[in-house]
């Protein structure tokens, strides 16, 4: 046998892979491999933040444009190492409070620079664009078209994984309703407000109003609860409204803010007698109230004491007399105020430089301050306690709240309506004002990680909502990124 039979020549190494556009051969590594796709993110990521600084959402652009919508950031809560609990763990949950319009109270005369931005079959996939891009885990909506909830919503939030209650008054067009995740919650109990039904003391209502409310008990899913075995919370008691539209409904709404937190201390001693543990409790919607109105001060800044504009607001409130024909309101009219006539003995001004009461009218409102500081319950705004955090330029701007500006950017009026409100207990004596984000979450066991960005009036157009390429509803929705701390 030959020598060169014993040992064969050494097989060629194989040529390398040569860079695309190099002449220089480039071996194919795992840390290449990392290195090129951070150059591939790094581009993406250059290219949507030259789009955003131009005004443009990268994801809506292959969006027709008149199907956009502004987006807005949410804006993380600034914290330091100290502010961190130790070895707490928690659930990341994102509740959403919107108005989102209802299809049956548009009318050209109160939407007259909307365009096509009303039309159903551009604003429904508008709506329900930003819900996918806001991704909520409980969304409380008012609002809702019975007809767009059946043949609608419902099912498109089913294909989005969420199941969901609704309520409204009789044959109202429209209602309320609370969108949920099913892979996080089980409905374990609910509750349908009425408010021109429900008792308030000896305050009675002064009208029909045909508002309600909801609240809902949703149960953690086991598999969630199976990772704190330790703690008593059993899930999220939650709720939502629309209170009474009327410019002169603030007496009205005053009580309605009352039977929410009866309502709710009802639901709360019924759910922890029936399934045991505690649960967290929230509550948001549209209240049709500002931060220095005496729906809003009732619940969150007990005991209260009505002075100066708020109680000439709701004095002057007690002094308007309702038609009979409200009675039989129908939706049409409903925001409207065409029901009552605003003849020679009725008040013009809903807020009115100055007002002297009768001693009666006097009386219901002292009794209305009686009635609220009678509740050993309270409400704390999420947006109160940490929007001042993460942007200070818009925050108590016209109030004393640290409340943003506005949330309802209509053609004839603008102004904060929404919140997102935790429902806590109260002494019924000490100041029930939560004075910082740290006292809040040490009462509640609640974080708040970020709040969704609200625009100051300022960087609104002149016109009013919704337009087109802009907002889809004539008020802007509020979201909470919280952890539970479990």
């Amino acid at each position: 046998m030959s020598e060169a039979a014993n040992n064969p020549p050494a097989p060629k190494p194989k040529a390398s892979k040569k860079k695309k556009g190099s002449k220089n051969p480039v071996d194919i590594t795992p840390e290449y491999i990392a290195e090129q796709r951070a150059k591939r993110e790094a581009a993406k990521k250059a290219k949507r933040d030259e789009l955003i600084a131009q005004g443009i959402d990268p994801d809506q652009v292959d969006t027709p444009a008149d199907l956009r919508f502004i987006s807005r950031p949410m804006l993380k809560i600034p914290r330091d190492e100290n502010d961190k609990p130790r070895g707490r763990k928690g659930v990341n949950v994102k509740i959403m409070t919107y108005n989102v319009l209802a299809q049956a109270l548009i009318r050209r005369k109160l939407f007259p620079t909307s365009g096509n931005a009303v039309k159903w079959f551009k604003r429904s996939q508008v709506l329900l664009s930003e819900f996918k891009h806001y991704n909520s885990d409980i969304l409380l909506l008012q609002e809702v078209d019975h007809v767009q909830y059946n043949s609608f919503w419902k099912s498109e939030f089913e294909k989005l994984g969420y199941n969901s209650v609704f309520n409204r008054f009789g044959d109202k067009n429209h209602g309320v309703a609370i969108f949920f995740r099913e892979n996080m919650f089980d409905v374990t109990d609910k509750m349908f407000i009425n408010y021109d039904i429900e008792k308030s003391g000896e305050i009675q209502p002064r009208t029909i109003t045909r508002n309600v409310g909801l609240i809902l008990a949703l149960k953690f899913k086991d598999r969630i609860l199976e990772q704190f075995p330790e703690t008593d919370k059993k899930g999220i008691l939650v709720g939502t409204t629309h209170l009474f539209w009327h410019p002169f409904g603030t007496y009205e709404r005053t009580r309605q803010t009352y039977l929410i937190l009866k309502k709710f201390q009802e639901f709360i001693h019924r759910v922890q007698v029936l399934q045991r543990g505690s649960w967290f409790r929230f509550f948001g919607g549209d209240f049709n109230a500002q931060p220095y109105d005496a729906p809003y001060l009732s619940i969150t800044s007990k005991p209260i004491k009505y002075d100066n504009r708020c109680k000439k607001v709701i004095e002057c409130s007690t002094s308007f007399q309702y038609s009979k024909l409200r009675e039989g309101i129908e939706d049409e009219d409903e925001e409207g105020g065409n029901i009552e006539k605003f003849g020679e003995n009725q008040p013009k001004d809903p807020v009115p430089e100055s007002f002297t009461p009768t001693e009666e009218q006097a009386q219901i409102v002292r009794d209305m301050e009686d009635l609220h500081n009678s509740l050993p319950m309270r409400a704390i705004s999420l947006y109160s306690v940490g929007y001042k955090l993460v942007h200070p330029e818009n925050s108590g701007l016209d109030n004393e709240k640290d409340e943003p500006e506005i949330s309802n950017w209509a053609h004839a009026w603008r102004g904060l309506l929404d919140y997102i409100f935790y429902i806590a207990e109260w002494d019924l004596e000490s100041d029930s004002q939560v004075k910082s984000l740290a006292e809040f979450e040490e009462l509640s066991q609640v974080r708040i990680n970020s709040l969704l960005r609200m625009p100051p009036g300022k960087e609104m157009s002149k016109h009013g909502q919704p337009h087109e390429g802009e907002y889809p509803s004539d008020h802007l929705c509020m979201i909470a990124d919280l952890k539970l701390l479990l």
